[in-house]
């Protein structure tokens, strides 16, 4: 499974298919991504950020986990 974050919100977001489609400067690979708040997007793989987890998601854990030990 591939993550990545939404462009749209920054939350995580799954690559749900790849697919080579074509230009007119030849093939891109686009992908079709869909984050948890159910934004949708196709885009070349070129535009792909790569996955970091959101500030306040990171947060939450950092507390949750200090409050733990």
């Amino acid at each position: 499974m591939d993550m990545t974050n939404c462009p749209e919100c920054g939350e995580i977001a799954e690559v749900e298919w790849r697919a080579v489609l074509e230009s007119t400067d030849g093939p891109i690979e686009h992908v079709r991504i869909k984050c948890v708040q159910r934004h949708w997007f196709l885009m070349p793989v070129a535009s792909l950020t790569r996955f970091r987890q959101p500030v306040n998601r990171q947060r939450s854990t950092e507390v949750a986990l200090g409050a733990i030990r």
